[in-house]
């Protein structure tokens, strides 16, 4: 799409898909989104003005490295209010059930239920990947996460997979020692599809975090939830070091 496409066309309809985007993505600046849809940094700048002013994004400031010195970097996250606007897939009812579920069963009914809501998952994957190698792929550690990021965004979670490379420090001083890099991940999630309930019920993630787990066949950390604040969701994957099977 070509910026006077952007002014003449459907700017809703654009505006729909930059909201997508800073959801997936964020925190990401006007920069990159002007790069993925084609467009010119003041089409894209003028629309996430319009989108702030409505309260749909709100700014996110980036420390980034330069030069061992930190600058701060324009980006963009949904607005908490944008989160509970998006659909999520369970009503007021749903609350209030998980509410006298817990009045009346405790926090070991709240994990129980917790722990149901997601039990198709580990199937589901598993499914995936025996197709997968069933056609010849070997599905390493890092595709099996490839495939539960694809997973969890079909089901509302708008995930993406975001790799890190931490240097080691070196086990040897003898000249030619190759520098060891620990290759780990981060699993964000851009929306909660059960937000309302989570803030009061960290049983819920607990229950995601083990399934994760399980799945990777790696330990996994919960960084942040949306449920406490964050802008997004963000789980700690270990992909060549840690890992138990």
């Amino acid at each position: 799409m070509t910026a006077p496409e952007l002014e003449t066309g459907a700017p809703q309809t654009t505006r729909d898909r930059l909201v997508e985007a800073i959801s997936t993505h964020g925190p990401i600046t006007a920069r990159r989104l002007a790069e993925s849809f084609g467009l010119t940094s003041a089409a894209v700048r003028r629309h996430l003005a319009a989108l702030e002013s409505e309260g749909v994004i709100a700014e996110h400031e980036v420390l980034v490295a330069q030069r061992g010195r930190g600058r701060p970097s324009k980006s963009f996250v949904l607005s908490p209010s944008a989160h509970e606007d998006l659909p999520g897939g369970y009503d007021e009812l749903a609350v209030m059930a998980v509410e006298e579920l817990a009045r009346l069963g405790g926090d070991e009914a709240v994990t129980a239920l917790a722990e149901r809501r997601i039990a198709d998952w580990e199937s589901t994957h598993d499914q995936r990947v025996a197709e997968l190698e069933a056609a010849g792929e070997t599905v390493t550690v890092a595709r099996r996460l490839e495939l539960l990021s694809e997973m969890l965004t079909q089901r509302g979670y708008a995930s993406t997979v975001r790799p890190l490379h931490v240097p080691l420090p070196a086990t040897s001083a003898q000249p030619g020692t190759n520098p060891r890099t620990l290759v780990t991940a981060q699993l964000c999630h851009g929306h909660c599809p059960v937000l309302d309930i989570a803030a009061d019920h960290p049983e819920l993630c607990e229950a995601e975090s083990r399934v994760i787990s399980r799945i990777i066949g790696a330990p996994v950390q919960r960084l942040a939830t949306l449920a406490q604040g964050a802008h997004a969701c963000t789980t700690h994957i270990p992909l060549t070091e840690g890992r138990t099977s």
